[in-house]
């Protein structure tokens, strides 16, 4: 299966210092479960790296921290040949250039979100001011991005941006180019009131430009609640209705992916992020094959969902 959000370049820069230990855990995700996807280095803004993340400031290079990660996977074979994948980076506050494009395309990053969940130079985010839509400097970006055929990932943005961007998407579109956009971890805001969960005419929105929608198997993008059980059959069950919801909206399947957006690497509320998502990551495609062909789905559509629409509506596009 494809993993449209799995922050693994972050997890290697966090455990650089315990690659043994870094190693072990991608022996199990790679092995017979995930094959490819999107491999995310996320930046948050310079308070909540430190404070969630223990990443001060000034270490916020977006091409020295590549450089690392990259350096690392190759010298310590971290990612196994068979393995088809793209770089993200989740979150733009610190390029400081836009023609650092250049470099972090040539460094292996094909896929980016805009903003954060705050609002930074480029647009709003999700947790931002919901009057804050793309800037100028915002829409230059996504004229570059388009240009370079980099996909532009709008989980994370705010409804203005979200919107500001799918609209000038098609203006470049009626112009001969060819954007590509995609949610890589949002689930149906009809379902659950999660302020990063979609609308409907969101969804709706992004099949029109070809994209996917990758439906996260995180709890609270799952069901609104106080407290997270440890027990999963309920939120698997919450899980497969969104999966249902937007199949039925859509009309099919054809524009559904999956992501883990896995957290277990989290230093700090280590305990509460073990328990985080609807299915241990090292499991999913066996889970998740499971959950769907009970839940009415054929062998055709579980295939789509799990790989071959990333495949076919990003992955050959770039």
């Amino acid at each position: 299966m494809f993993d449209l959000h799995y922050d693994l370049l972050t997890y290697i820069y966090m455990n650089k210092d315990n690659l043994k230990e870094v190693k072990k855990h991608l022996k199990k995700i790679f092995t017979n479960n995930i094959n490819g996807g999107i491999f995310n280095l996320f930046y948050m803004s310079s308070k909540e790296m430190q404070d969630e993340l223990g990443i001060k400031e000034e270490k916020m290079d977006i091409i020295k921290n590549l450089n690392e990660v990259n350096r690392l996977i190759n010298e310590n074979n971290l990612i196994p040949e068979n393995i088809k994948y793209i770089y993200g980076i989740e979150g733009l506050d610190y390029l400081k250039r836009l023609d650092d494009l250049e470099e972090i395309y040539n460094l292996g990053v094909r896929s980016v979100n805009i903003v954060w969940n705050n609002d930074n130079k480029f647009g709003g985010g999700a947790k931002g001011d919901k009057a804050r839509g793309l800037t100028k400097l915002g829409r230059e970006l996504v004229e570059k991005l388009v240009d370079k055929k980099i996909a532009i990932d709008l989980s994370h943005a705010n409804e203005r941006t979200f919107y500001n961007i799918i609209e000038l998407c098609n203006e470049l579109k009626n112009k001969g180019k060819s954007p590509i956009v995609f949610a890589s971890h949002s689930n149906a805001k009809k379902i659950c009131n999660n302020p990063r969960n979609l609308s409907d005419d969101q969804i709706i929105k992004i099949k029109e430009l070809g994209g996917v929608i990758g439906m996260v198997s995180v709890k609270p993008f799952c069901i609104k609640e106080e407290k997270f059980s440890k027990r999963n059959i309920k939120y698997k069950k919450a899980y497969v209705q969104h999966i249902k919801y937007v199949s039925n909206l859509l009309g099919g399947v054809n524009n559904i992916a999956i992501s883990t957006d896995d957290m277990t690497y989290y230093k700090k509320n280590k305990r509460y992020y073990k328990h985080f998502n609807v299915f241990k990551q090292e499991y999913i495609k066996k889970d998740l094959e499971k959950l769907l062909l009970n839940n009415g789905f054929n062998s055709k559509d579980i295939e789509k969902m799990l790989y071959k629409n990333f495949e076919y509506k990003i992955l050959q596009r770039l």
